[in-house]
């Protein structure tokens, strides 16, 4: 059997089609959607989705650490004038780590990041990838009662960070092969936004010419294609931008919660400011840990005795050496959600040191992120005109993506194209769905 997959870099999901109706496979217990995220403890065991988030809030925060010195290489240089040198290169390791948290790994596809060691083993990207592929197969392959091999999975059409073609054709070819370590024996490929049409074609009976806007934790991936009930799709343009959820997450950090945690704090006679290295790690969480040492501890002590606001830099101090640095930014994320239903939220988060309470309105969370709505704005208009068309050509812009509900973007494709041509797919499945489509048909 063929499954169509949508791995998000938020979350992800599986479904199949057998002609008439779509299956989205239910990959949680209560839920069509799994987190894109793994965990893996230090003796290599998996865990996927919630429940890896479950296990490293319990396991890591408040939890004590112990920095040691690990030898990981040594450097030989040769000098002419004096020949050669060598030194032992050392790393400090926290000895009680207990696993180790990693998400939005797609994004990194198209990087030149290669991978990583976890507690003595080496792991290309290919392979976290495949771990948590794998683990979708397997749940997929119990849902229907058969073992899953062959997958027609999801992609951008600009990956994050890809510069030009070929940068996606890496990522692509990237993503096959941790499918293939995944143990799918067939892998086949469909752009996203294509799928979300495909989705979108069983719910109507003439031709129309759309706007597929997938917008998720990612990317914005911007489509026109024409579609005709029953046939495929022509495509007349794509485009899109790498922002999406994940960076306006970022943003409402950086604009409204370092100072709770120092940003405008001074110390010491000369009333010096918090080292900007310290702050900016803040706005990506997974940079915190590497701040853990007992260098940065000793040194935001000497601060706190002679500051002007010691309780911002023990919640600093905090958040650092606590590791809740993934639980506030799932706190944001929720906000971030929360204010396209509200006009006004309060940002609240406790633990050890911190008492956080940030209300945040949405025309201030607009302000926040104007910067990028205008960038999409232009994204829009871009892929419409090398369509060779105008926005009054345009019969449907179909929404889907977690991100495309946000008001301030609402309400800019409704200027660009009229309020009643936007249509929502399904938001968080829609993709999943049309994928499931997808691999019907190429099993047909």
């Amino acid at each position: 059997m063929r499954i169509g997959m949508d791995f998000g870099t938020t979350n992800s999901g599986a479904a199949v089609f057998d002609g008439e109706h779509v299956n989205v496979l239910p990959l949680e217990p209560a839920s069509s959607v799994m987190r894109s995220i793994i965990y893996l403890t230090r003796d290599h065991e998996l865990h996927v989705g919630q429940a890896a988030i479950e296990l490293y809030n319990e396991q890591n925060i408040n939890r004590e650490r112990r920095m040691v010195r690990k030898r990981v290489g040594r450097i030989e240089m040769l000098f002419a004038e004096i020949g050669e040198l060598a030194t032992d290169v050392h790393v400090l390791v926290d000895e009680l780590e207990p696993g180790r948290l990693m998400r939005s790994l797609k994004s990194a596809l198209a990087t030149p990041y290669s991978g990583t060691v976890i507690y003595g083993k080496r792991y290309s990207l290919e392979e976290l990838i495949a771990l948590y592929l794998g683990a979708v197969r397997e749940r997929a392959s119990a849902l229907l009662d058969e073992e899953i091999t062959q997958v027609v999975l999801g992609r951008p059409v600009h990956f994050v960070s890809a510069e030009q073609d070929e940068d996606d054709l890496r990522a692509e070819d990237r993503l096959r092969k941790a499918a293939l370590m995944a143990g799918f024996e067939q892998v086949d490929f469909e752009f996203e936004p294509v799928a979300a049409a495909r989705h979108y074609a069983l719910s109507i009976t003439t031709p129309q010419t759309i706007l597929v806007y997938d917008f998720g934790g990612g990317t914005l991936d911007l489509t026109v294609m024409r579609i005709v009930p029953g046939q495929p799709a022509e495509i007349l343009a794509v485009g899109g931008v790498g922002i999406a959820g994940d960076r306006f997450d970022q943003r409402i950090v950086e604009q409204t919660l370092l100072p709770h945690f120092g940003s405008d704090v001074t110390w010491g006679d000369k009333s010096l400011p918090v080292p900007r290295h310290l702050i900016e790690q803040i706005t990506a969480w997974e940079g915190l840990s590497m701040l853990a040492t007992l260098e940065t501890r000793s040194f935001i002590h000497k601060m706190q005795a002679r500051c002007s606001a010691p309780a911002r830099l023990y919640a600093l101090e905090s958040l650092i050496f606590n590791f809740y640095g993934f639980a506030l930014f799932e706190t944001v994320e929720r906000t971030k959600r929360q204010l396209s239903e509200s006009p006004f939220e309060v940002l609240r988060f406790v633990g050890t040191d911190i008492d956080l309470w940030q209300p945040i309105t949405r025309s201030q969370f607009e302000s926040i992120i104007r910067p990028d709505l205008r960038r999409i704005r232009e994204a829009v208009q871009d892929v419409v005109r090398r369509s060779g068309l105008s926005p009054r050509q345009i019969d449907a812009v179909v929404r889907t993506g977690g991100s495309s509900s946000i008001p301030a973007f609402l309400d800019m494709l409704g200027e660009l194209f009229g309020a009643d041509k936007l249509v929502t797919e399904d938001l968080f499945t829609g993709v999943t769905a049309g994928l499931g489509i997808c691999a019907w048909e190429r099993g047909a």
